[in-house]
């Protein structure tokens, strides 16, 4: 009999949700690289475990919900990792969400882990490192160059060169890791840095800070429901190009 509560509830874990995230939209090439095991396609209701890898192709574009309500949007001919994911209900300040983005291009919408502890978010980038402040935000690669954009809230930009915080409707450059990060107008930015990604409508827990409005990047601020909603948020793509397939196994159970 123990054995058998120990087999259930090993199979059982990804099906209730314990993995770190939950593809809720994908359209084109996306594919998915486990800790273990294959490369296999992603599809909606997909769940994603730390260490996981997503890379988007030529077409690609996907949508990614954390369990505390952590939102990303990988746009196309992207690579991203999730390198440490944890979440209690009870505790989020104690939650963790580290990130990297080695290609292309993310938005992200802070969940209830970044609003308990700014401290405990952290993308990681080959230019510098980013952390939050409860924010709708943008960030892309081109070349040696990290753009960002701040829909609401604020970012802040850190490399061996400086630390520099980017508020709503502010864009930043980092020309490499040892050189300093430093704002930019809307002007300044290369045509078409952040892809569709602008347009995409995503529902999360509220970001604080400054509205986007039409300051904000690409003109679209974002849509955000009430702290607490997490997981329950909706999430849509503009227009929609959402996948109806679905499939609830864990990257791990592929």
């Amino acid at each position: 009999m123990k054995r058998l509560i120990v087999f259930l509830l090993i199979t059982l874990l990804p099906v209730f949700g314990f993995a770190a995230a939950t593809v809720k939209s994908t359209k084109g090439a996306v594919t998915i690289t486990p800790v273990s095991g294959s490369n296999f396609p992603a599809s909606v209701g997909i769940k994603l475990d730390t260490g996981a890898k997503i890379t988007t192709g030529a077409d690609g574009l996907v949508v990614l919900n954390f369990d505390d309500g952590q939102i990303i949007a990988l746009e196309k001919n992207s690579q991203f990792s999730i390198d440490k994911y944890s979440y209690e209900a009870a505790k989020p300040a104690q939650g963790s969400v580290f990130l990297s983005l080695f290609k292309g291009a993310l938005r992200s919408v802070t969940g209830l882990v970044g609003h308990a502890n700014t401290k405990a978010f952290q993308l990681t980038t080959p230019q510098a490192t980013i952390g939050i402040r409860g924010s709708d935000w943008m960030a892309a690669l081109q070349g040696n160059d990290l753009f960002t954009g701040v829909n609401s809230g604020g970012i802040v930009v850190n490399n061996t060169a400086n630390s520099l915080l980017v508020d709503g409707g502010q864009y930043s450059l980092t020309p490499g890791l040892s050189t300093a990060t430093h704002l930019i107008s809307r002007s300044q930015l290369p045509a078409g840095i952040f892809g569709s990604l602008p347009s995409l409508t995503l529902g999360g827990v509220a970001a604080t800070g400054a509205a986007g409005g039409a300051g904000a990047v690409g003109g679209v601020s974002s849509t955000a429901v009430a702290i607490g909603v997490g997981v329950a948020a909706v999430i849509g793509v503009a227009a929609s190009n959402d996948s109806s397939t679905t499939h609830d196994s864990s990257t791990t159970h592929h």
